[in-house]
């Protein structure tokens, strides 16, 4: 049986290697016209433009920020000057974001969004005017979006602590707090790697 089975598969074998069709030559002609270096270069062209497209999506930027001289200003570059300069603040007010964050799901704290609301129309009437507003919120450079999310935040910490009368108070009350929760959580930071 054993030299049986191993007949049938030398007889696939040939079978298969005569049906096989012979590798595609390049003529002389071909590599001399430059058509093959051609399609390959449009072939990178085009890969590169798709993974442009892809870091843009991802992203929404672009790989370079600017140009001097003929000379890129690179993402990277751009990104480390501005990690060098407020990175440390930025990476400290998130980790108390999400810490305060947390919390307020732990409580089942929640602000509603006619609390948030309100508090925007509150400060309008300070300010002034809608016109006013606006231009406030472009010099912060802020959408009405993330100032929402802050109002949101903010308000969900003055729930979270004890209701003071006093604003010193309670901005104490609120310091310690976040102290606190900073304090408690494990919150580990990924060092920067320096040339």
């Amino acid at each position: 049986m054993a030299a049986k089975t191993k007949t049938t598969r030398s007889r696939i074998k040939r079978d298969f290697d005569t049906e096989v069709l012979p590798p595609v030559e390049m003529s002389d002609s071909t590599w001399r016209d430059g058509s093959y270096n051609n399609s390959r270069k449009v072939l990178i062209v085009v890969l590169l433009v798709l993974l442009l497209g892809l870091f843009w999506y991802k992203t929404n930027s672009w790989p370079i920020v600017g140009v001097v001289n003929y000379k890129p200003i690179w993402r990277w570059q751009l990104n480390e000057l501005m990690y060098n300069q407020v990175g440390k603040q930025a990476v400290d007010n998130l980790v108390t974001e999400q810490l305060i964050r947390d919390e307020l799901e732990n409580k089942e704290i929640d602000v509603k969004d006619a609390d948030v609301d309100a508090k925007i129309n509150d400060i309008k009437k300070q300010i002034g005017s809608d016109a006013a507003f606006n231009q406030a919120l472009s010099v912060q450079g802020m959408t009405i979006d993330q100032l929402k999310k802050q109002i949101k935040l903010q308000l969900g910490l003055e729930k979270l602590v004890e209701p003071s009368t006093e604003s010193a108070k309670l901005q104490e009350e609120v310091y310690a707090k976040v102290q606190d929760l900073k304090a408690k959580q494990k919150v580990w930071l990924v060092p920067r790697l320096t040339k």
